[in-house]
Parts: C-alpha cells; structure tokens; sequence
C-alpha cells in the first residue's frame, strides 16, 4: 500500500468516526462522544503521518496524540 492510499484510509476511517461521535453528541452520550473524537483526531495524525513520511509505509502504533503529532511533521 502507498502513502497516499495509506493517507486516504486514515481520513476515511476517520470521516465515519466522526459521524459517529457527532450522534454519541446528541444523544447526550458525552463520554462515548469524547472517546471517538479522539479517535477521530488520531486516524487524522496517522493520515498526515503517511502523507508526510514517504519513507515509511507503515504509521506509529500509538494511541499518543501528542506523538502522532510531533511525528506527523504538521509543519
């Protein structure tokens, strides 16, 4: 798989997610809404890991957001 497919999982993946997180909102579901948004943001990190690191077809096993984004050079 190339980065740029890589990248188009991780934003797709996260696009449902996101969706889902929004209906967890209005139902007043705060915690499970909390918990997919922070999924939502770190399959965004991973996507823009994949963009930016052509070197490696592989992005970081970590939950870490603030690794994902130091890693995912968001210059």
């Amino acid at each position: 798989m190339d980065n740029i497919t890589l990248m188009e999982y991780w934003i797709n993946s996260s696009d449902r997610d996101y969706e889902s997180m929004k209906k967890n909102f209005e139902i007043k579901q705060y915690t499970w809404a909390l918990f997919i948004g922070h999924l939502t943001i770190e399959k965004l990190l991973k996507g823009l890991y994949a963009k930016n690191n052509t070197d490696s077809q592989y992005t970081i096993k970590s939950h870490n957001l603030l690794a994902l984004a130091q890693n995912a050079i968001l210059n």
